[in-house]
């Protein structure tokens, strides 16, 4: 699944499909108002939007864009920004292969395209990476002392270190140029690995230690803790270092699914019992916004494929409404769940899901071919459920496979094309 494109980006913002303008708003007012070295952490879960929401920032940031929705951004804000701030996007995830933390961000505020740096400041950035040669990692020792055994090799070292404060606060007036205050957001920093995760921290603390610097750092508060405790061991206690390196943690809130699903994405072409099955699936697991995209990629592939004989009947319709986009959701949120749905054990998981889902409830009333007019409401639904189950057990008897024929074998491939594997096999037919 691609992740948004910057236009898609700047459309959520434009039109505030994802409901978080007000948050964009009140985090300008927060940069606004700060007047000493500030990290700020934007938390949130794996997938919920953090990225979206920094780039969204930086959108608000930038002059050249003016196409913005005036009723839930507050212009005077973000006119203020824009005049007093500049800003600056890492994200760390692509840099950690590098062995050090501020290298790589000074590389990437190279390639970047800011006309504020000449050839001399390009140069003067070069030569504080050159001077990491010799330094041991910063979260421990600064310098190795181990390995200097002369008092002059130790006092070259102590010089090398202060040189290299002396150059980053040289190469940050650079950046900053007009500008009153500098924003660095950093993001992706849980996907890290550990040692590199940690070692930017300590880089942002004692490098960046200014009181016209800001930190924006995007990641998962949880995830993170633990990284820093697998760093440094079982002992040490991640929740506390974060706690005394974030001044302040501005947590997102959840995006609403039935927005986001009905007001962004598109729909799966030109079926709206998928589609209502699927919506059912996405607020029943509580997936979030990269697991929305992922789900319906997928989706959208698979029914692609399986309608593409046309050779379906409404018997067979079970597989293609429910049990795929099921499935599928199931492979997203918990594998074990899958296997289970997928190797005649989900009974379960499909009466459950059933019972607490409008667009799956409505379809499987369609199964039920007795009178229901003297049903009552509860009635109903527990005939619906029973008939879908039945449906289901049918894909795991000899004659149900045999009716299936050429679906199931649908199924089953269409399920491989997107890389998921299923106990419904060939083996089991022969059995």
């Amino acid at each position: 699944m691609k992740e948004l494109t910057d236009e898609q980006i700047l459309e959520h913002l434009r039109n505030d499909t994802i409901l978080r303008n007000n948050q964009l708003s009140m985090l300008v007012k927060l940069l606004n108002s700060l007047k000493e070295n500030t990290v700020l952490a934007i938390d949130g879960a794996w997938g919920s939007g953090k990225t979206v929401f920094v780039k969204q920032l930086l959108m608000l940031s930038d002059s050249a864009i003016q196409d913005y929705d005036h009723n839930t951004l507050d212009k005077a804000a973000i006119n203020l920004l824009r005049e007093k701030q500049k800003t600056f996007y890492f994200n760390a995830w692509e840099y950690d292969y590098l062995g050090d933390a501020l290298s790589a961000m000074l590389l990437k505020l190279i390639a970047g395209d800011d006309k504020s740096l000449n050839v001399a400041s390009i140069k003067r950035a070069v030569s504080i990476i050159n001077i990491s040669a010799g330094l041991k990692n910063l979260t421990h020792d600064f310098i190795d002392i181990d390995n200097k055994t002369r008092k002059s090799d130790l006092v070259k070292a102590v010089k090398d270190q202060v040189n290299r404060h002396d150059a980053v606060n040289e190469f940050i007036d650079k950046l900053k140029g007009d500008s009153e205050r500098l924003i660095f957001v950093i993001d992706e920093l849980d996907r890290c690995r550990p040692s590199f995760a940690v070692e930017l921290l300590e880089v942002a603390k004692h490098y960046f230690m200014r009181d016209d610097v800001t930190f924006i750092i995007t990641t998962n508060i949880n995830q993170l803790s633990h990284t820093i405790k697998k760093y440094y061991g079982s002992d040490f206690d991640g929740y506390a270092y974060l706690n005394k390196f974030f001044d302040f943690t501005f947590g997102l809130r959840k995006v609403s699914i039935e927005v986001y699903t009905r007001s962004v994405l598109d729909w799966v072409e030109g079926n709206m019992i998928v589609n209502g099955v699927a919506f059912d699936a996405i607020e029943y697991y509580g997936f979030e916004m990269r697991e929305i995209n992922s789900y319906y990629s997928s989706l959208r592939l698979v029914s692609r494929f399986l309608t593409r004989n046309n050779n379906w009947s409404e018997d067979q319709y079970p597989i293609q409404f429910v049990f795929v986009p099921l499935a599928l959701a199931l492979k997203i949120k918990d594998d074990s769940l899958y296997e289970q749905f997928t190797s005649s054990k989900g009974e379960g998981i499909l009466r459950d899901f059933a019972v607490s889902s409008y667009g799956t409830l409505r379809y499987a009333e369609r199964l039920v071919h007795e009178d229901r007019s003297s049903l009552s409401q509860e009635e109903m639904k527990e005939k619906a459920v029973d008939a879908l189950i039945v449906e289901y057990k049918k894909l795991f008897t000899p004659e149900g496979r045999r009716r299936s024929g050429e679906n199931l074998q649908d199924f089953r491939e269409a399920i491989a094309l997107i890389g998921l594997y299923t106990t419904v096999s060939t083996e089991s037919d022969e059995r």
